[in-house]
């Protein structure tokens, strides 16, 4: 079966007024993402090293290796870091190698959009990359 081009020109344009009617059937979004939360009020607190895992990333492997077993035994809590409000911190570490300083000044690269914690000593500045924020309400 031959068809003919006004067919085809009509099929094209058929298709083409669809699309279009589709494409512009989309839902409204309504509401306001509202307020940013505070990063720092996220970070304000003490935590206790839970697990540790080792990472080198000058390896073309890029193999992660849990080392917790010896830093974990159950019994002492090996390590707290204690950020404060005033950006200061404090360490307490029970067991294992401390690669926090021994307290000091701590910030962010970007209060509003965090990559890097700075951790700043008497001799020293340490910088740690950050994976994700914590928020405020997230620690209850």
């Amino acid at each position: 079966m031959k068809t003919h081009p006004s067919t085809s020109r009509t099929l094209v344009i058929v298709a083409l007024a669809l699309g279009t009617v589709f494409a512009g059937c989309k839902p409204e979004t309504h509401g306001e993402l509202g307020e940013a939360f505070d990063k720092v009020k996220g970070l304000v607190g003490t935590w206790e090293l839970q697990a540790f895992t080792q990472q080198d990333l000058n390896s073309p492997v890029k193999e992660t290796r849990d080392l917790s077993m010896f830093y974990l035994d159950g019994i002492v809590t090996p390590l707290q870091l204690t950020f404060n409000e005033d950006l200061t911190y404090d360490i307490a570490i029970e067991m294992g190698k401390n690669y926090f300083g021994e307290g000091g000044t701590w910030s962010f690269d970007d209060d509003l959009y965090p990559t890097y914690l700075e951790l700043m000593t008497d001799g020293d500045s340490l910088v740690y990359n950050l994976g994700g924020m914590v928020r405020e309400f997230d620690q209850s």
